[in-house]
């Protein structure tokens, strides 16, 4: 991956991070941490979708779906993550 691409596409992730919650020691919020850290972008990204499947997740935007969306194409992941994200109620 070029270099920058990858920073592209570290800024676009670490733009999600607020949809994760905030409290210290949230299992969601330390795996994206992580694996920001270990530039494991693709596990990072299916952090967040985890997260926002998750039954009581707060709801997200479409915005936030359609940025989800572009960052697997820009990766090249071809699974059900972002059909998943928008059969949701979208707030």
């Amino acid at each position: 991956m070029e270099p920058d691409t990858r920073k592209r596409l570290q800024a676009e992730l670490q733009s999600l991070r607020p949809v994760l919650p905030s409290e210290p020691n949230h299992r969601f919020l330390d795996l994206f941490d992580q694996f920001m850290e270990q530039r494991e972008y693709e596990l990072a990204l299916h952090t967040v979708c985890d997260y926002i499947l998750e039954p009581g997740s707060p709801r997200v935007g479409v915005a936030t779906v359609t940025q989800i969306d572009r960052l697997h194409a820009l990766m090249k992941i071809d699974d059900q993550c972002v059909q998943e994200l928008r059969s949701l109620k979208l707030a």
